[in-house]
Order: C-alpha cells, then structure tokens, then sequence
C-alpha cells in the first residue's frame, strides 16, 4: 500500500462509510436531509403543488447531498493539509479552528432545527407584537442584543477575549452604524423583514427546486459535520497522510496529497449522495402523511437541534471515538484492510469474508501481524502477494510468552501446499522461530499461510514473511552489547519513501521550533502513569518516538507490540518512547498497558495541549526525533516493525 493510487483512495473512502466511527455522522447527515424534506414537502402541500414539483424535489436532494459532501470535502482536504504538509504553517491551530467551527455550526444546526419546525414564522410575529407594544422601539432591547450577541461569540471562539473581541467590536460598530441604538424600531422592524425575506426565498426557491440559496446551507452543514467527526484512520488513510507530509516537507508540492485527500473524500461521501437520493422515496410516504405533517415537523427539528447541541458541545466527536473502541475498533481497520486489499488485487474474492471475519489477515512482505490463538480458534490464517523467484523465510514469534506447538502450511496460488513445518522444525533466532527458511515462490501470486495451534492452549503470537538473500538463518554468536544480534538482517525494508529517508537537516545551530521535519519538536512537560514528570527537554542526548494514540484507537492496539519490541532492542543504544494518550483515562491505560506487558512510559494529556501543539487530528500518530529534539521523520497510522527498524538504523547511527 506504499503506492496509493486516486482509484484506492476513492475505494477507502467508500468503505470508511460502513467503518463505526462513521455511524454518529449518518444520522446527523439523515437528521438534517430529513428535515429539509419535511420542510419542503410541508411547504408544497400548503402551495398545493406537490403533483409539479416530484422531479425538481428528487434533483434538489441530489444537489443538496452534493452540497453536503463538497462542504465536509473541503475541510477534511484542508485539515489534513494543515496538520501534515503545511503543519509548519497551521498545523498548532487546527484543533482551535475546527472547535470553533463545530460551536459556531452547532448554533446554526439549531436555529435550522426551529426553522424546519415552523417556528420561526411565530417567532417573528411574537416580536412585532412586542415592537407594537413598544419592546422593539427600546434602546435596551438593542442593548440586550448586543450584549447576548457578544457573550455567544466569547463562547463560540473558545472565552478567547482575543479572538472574540475583533468580532465583538464589529458587531457592536455595526449595530451603531445601522441604528440600532438611535433608531431601534426601524432597524429591527428592517431586520425582521431582511431575515424572513432570506429564510421565505429560501422555501419559494425550494418548492420552484432551484434551491441555490439552500445549497449554501447544506455545504455549511457538511463543514459543521466534518469538524466534529474523526476519521477512523486505516492503512491507507495513514499513507495518504504521510504521503502530503512528505510531499510538503520535501518539495513543496501538495498536489499529490490533495487529490488523495480528496478522493477519500469523494469516496465517504458517495453513500451519503446515495442516501440522499433514497430518501426522495420518502417524500410520497410524507404526503399520505400530512395530517400529521405538524408532528412530523416538530419531530425532525427536534432531532436537528439535538444534533446541533452535540456538535456545539463536542460531544458528536466523542461519540465517534466510542464507536472506534474496543471490537468496534478492529472491524473498523478490517474493513478498510480487507477491502482495499481485494480492489488492489492483494485478496481474492473467496478470502474476503474470511478476512472481515478475522479468520485470514492480508500481510505485506515484511510486515508483521499477529494472530491469537484460543481453544476456539485453533487456527490462523495470513495471506500476501509475492513474485515468482522471491526467496522468503517465515517467521513466528510469542507475545509476552512461548509460542505453543504449532504446524505451519504454506500454499501457492492454486492453493497447492508448498511446503509444511512445526515448531520442532524451526530454527530459533533473537527468541524468533524460522519454520521455513529458504523458500523459492514458483509463481506471482497470492500466497497462503495457515498456523495451526497443535497444542489448542490460548497464546498470542506475531507472524512475518521476510524476502531475503539466498544466505540461511544461523543461529547468532553471541554479540557485543554495543553490536546486538540483528534479527532483520537479509530483509528488504518496503519501498516507503515517505517513512524511510529524512530531510536534510539545517546546519543551523538551534532550528527553529515546528512540526516539519527539520524543525525543532515543541517543547512539553508532562506526567507519566508512574507519577514520572517528563519534560521533552530532559531527553536530549537519546533518539525519541513520540507515539500519539488512544486505549480506543484499533490500529494502536495493533502497533505497540511492535513498539515494545524495538525498545527492548534499542533502549540500551540510546532510543525511548513516550506514549501520549488523549480523550482516555489512567485506568484504562494502565490495563492497556498490562495487558500488553510495555514497560516504555505511558502519559496522559488530560487538557490536549500537547495534542494541539502537534497537530493531532489522527491516532495513532508518530513523530521521530533526533539526539537534538529534531524532527526525522513524521508518520500517520500504523509504523510497522521494519519502518521503524530502518528509521532507527539511521538515526542511532547519527553522531
């Protein structure tokens, strides 16, 4: 999956639709369609024109959906831009602009809420009463609104006076200018005519199904939605970032990552158009109906505004994230891993199932996965792509314990057994098993790989191909402490440009601070699960992995095993890892950590200030740095066992 390709993109974007992180943002999404149908259809039964209007209402649901999705596209391509190509620019900022956005947009959704309800029409009318009754024709009431006004903006941006007060002082300008406080029954009769002039030429261009106005509305909508939701981040997903990272930080050009970005994208958001269209079956059901359109008006713009208050309040994100937990969270990576993998050629039609199930694992050469085996899943099996005269060795290893008996069969592509070992056969390496070493592939191919607990005893293990040169595996003579035994040696590391070089860094005593490669990491102090205060300072002189991941993050789960076993083998030359969680809990964490045996610090950033310094929008995220605090090497989702290994061969070998 190193190459990513506009096609692949577009596929992983589909498949994210049907990913559980995604699951709070479909109702959402329904929510609002829904009550713009309601509303509309409400409005051409009053019109009497329901019969004129069926096609132009099916066309302005599909321009509606579109709007939609162009509106999440454009901040999803630009977020990403900002926290991987252009972090240097915006990257620290982009948490701040998309809270704002989600409160800013979450007071819209609920305004959208009572006017989908009908409510605004009376609302207008409550107040022209009061302005007959002189309310309206009172300084204080301008006053009041201006007061109101500001306190929701202090709110929307963050109770930052800074950035509120700009908009603050504008808004009160304005109102002087217009004459609000010298002539208030004028300005707000003027208002109220102005505002149901806009939302009733909104209704008309609806029921004549231009709708042009309502687009608007609907691209905002989607804005809103895309900044409170997180992406579950797949493989792909992961590569298209570090793709625009490295595009960014090397040469400048962007192009590449913005048209992966926004193939994704386009990908999500084909279903959501898809919805759109099927809910114009609805709109028939709505006009048998209509007497008790009222309820249905009240229920949907309900709906809506509960919407709204789970967006302005963060919680729609939230709930994406609890949908990425636990068994949620590794159907979601399956989903993304199985299915681009069969639109890559590197799964068969008669594996996918398998492979959503959990039974099959895709595999790349050199990649490690692992696999659980319990006395009811005796069996493992792991699928990759080789080419013909490839000569690999298989490898099996325990996870904090023995691997069982086991038996090992090898398949070629017309699912003829190649060759067959067990665990006796295996030649032991670094605490690594080689049941098959040396092994020429026949042809090009999908290959299979099925590992059989003989001994039908739950134990965890990790399984690799390696390709490697024609010399066999030996065991290793004993080794220097300053030389350990290298158990990679022979392999090819995958041809990721992105995560396996590094950009020049500057001759300058001191670079400066930021978040592209090259640039000095932003300083920090934080608190370990062990009461340990660590200040990024304090590790000057080692190389550091700074790892940004969540107990609810599935692919996490996947990589710190691998962490583990690279700090067990570098610590001592002189490379840590610090673990930072965000939206979690120390309780959780601590279980994490137990279950998994890692003895590298665990923290927890509890107000997000470090997730906001580097930029996170994605878990898990990594950044490498050098014995400076200089950043290598940036990478978004999984950092696999071999592009770890290459990067720390370089860096630890670095004066």
């Amino acid at each position: 999956m190193d190459n990513v390709s506009i096609g692949l993109a577009l596929v992983a974007g589909i498949l994210s639709f049907i990913s559980p992180c995604v699951l709070p943002l479909v109702p959402a999404y329904i929510g609002y369609m829904g009550g713009r149908l309601t509303h509309n259809v409400s409005r051409q039964t009053a019109a009497g024109s329901a019969a004129s209007v069926n096609l132009a209402l099916r066309l302005q649901m599909l321009l509606h959906g579109i709007a939609f999705v162009l509106g999440f596209t454009i901040v999803f391509v630009l977020i990403g831009l900002f926290t991987t190509a252009l972090s240097s620019l915006a990257g620290q900022h982009v948490s701040t602009f998309t809270e704002i956005l989600g409160r800013v947009g979450g007071l819209v959704i609920i305004f959208f809420g009572f006017q989908f309800m009908g409510l605004m029409p009376r609302f207008f009318n409550w107040l022209r009463k009061k302005g007959q009754a002189g309310i309206l024709d009172n300084i204080l009431f301008s006053i009041g609104f201006a007061i109101a006004a500001s306190v929701l903006l202090y709110w929307a941006f963050l109770e930052q006076i800074a950035a509120a007060l700009p908009l603050i002082a504008a808004l009160v300008i304005a109102l002087y200018v217009k004459g609000a406080f010298s002539e208030p029954a004028a300005f707000w009769h003027g208002a109220l005519e102005r505002l149901e002039s806009m939302l009733y030429s909104d209704t008309r261009a609806d029921i004549g199904g231009s709708g042009r106005e309502g687009l608007l509305g609907s691209t905002f909508m989607g804005m809103v939605f895309s900044a409170g939701w997180t992406p579950c981040i797949g493989p792909l997903l992961g590569t298209i970032l570090t793709v625009a990272a490295a595009s960014g930080a090397t040469s400048g050009d962007i192009a590449q990552g913005m048209l992966l970005l926004a193939a994704y994208s386009i990908g999500l958001g084909i279903p959501f158009i898809i919805t759109a269209l099927l809910m114009n079956s609805a709109g028939g059901l709505l006009r048998r109906l209509q007497r008790h359109m009222r309820k249905i008006e009240l229920l949907s713009g309900s709906l809506l505004i509960a919407i709204g208050i789970l967006v302005a309040s963060g919680q729609l994100q939230s709930l994406s994230q609890t949908f990425s937990r636990g068994e949620f969270a590794d159907f979601t990576f399956r989903v993304e891993e199985c299915g681009v993998g069969f639109f890559d050629g590197e799964l068969g039609l008669s594996h996918v199932g398998a492979c959503l199930g959990g039974s099959l694992i895709p595999v790349a050469i050199n990649q490690s996965a692992s696999g659980v085996f319990a006395p009811n899943t005796p069996e493992q099996e792991f699928l990759f792509h080789a080419k013909a005269g490839m000569m690999i060795d298989v490898e099996v290893r325990g996870i904090n314990e023995a691997v069982p008996d086991f038996e090992l069969i090898l398949f070629d592509p017309a699912d003829a057994e190649l060759a067959r070992a067990n665990k006796a056969d295996s030649i032991e390496s670094d605490e690594r098993l080689y049941p098959l070493t040396r092994i020429e592939l026949p042809s090009d191919g999908l290959y299979r790989v099925a590992l059989r607990n003989a001994a039908a005893t739950a134990a965890a293990s990790r399984f690799r191909v390696k390709v490697r040169e024609a010399q066999a595996i030996e065991a290793p003579a004993a080794s220097s402490p300053s030389e350990p035994a290298d158990a990679n040696a022979g392999e090819t590391p995958p041809a990721d440009d992105a995560m396996n070089s590094f950009t020049d860094i500057a001759a300058e005593l001191a670079p400066a601070f930021g978040l592209a490669e090259g640039n000095r990491a932003p300083e920090f102090t934080i608190e370990t699960l062990d009461d340990d205060i660590v200040a990024l300072a304090d590790l000057r002189g080692r190389v550091v992995l700074l790892n940004f991941w969540g107990t609810w993050c599935g692919p996490c789960r996947r990589e710190m095993p691998e962490f583990q076993k690279a700090y067990e083998q570098w610590n001592a030359q002189g490379f840590d890892i610090l673990a930072i969680a965000y939206n979690d809990t120390e309780e959780a964490m601590a279980a994490f950590r137990d279950e998994y045996d890692l003895t590298f610090p665990l923290a927890l950033d509890g107000t997000g200030e470090i997730n906001d310094a580097y930029g996170i929008q994605t878990r898990p995220s990594s950044y490498l740095l050098d014995r400076d605090g200089v950043i290598l090497a940036r990478h978004f989702g999984i950092m696999t066992e071999s592009q770890l290994s290459e990067l720390l061969d370089e860096a630890l070998a670095q004066a």
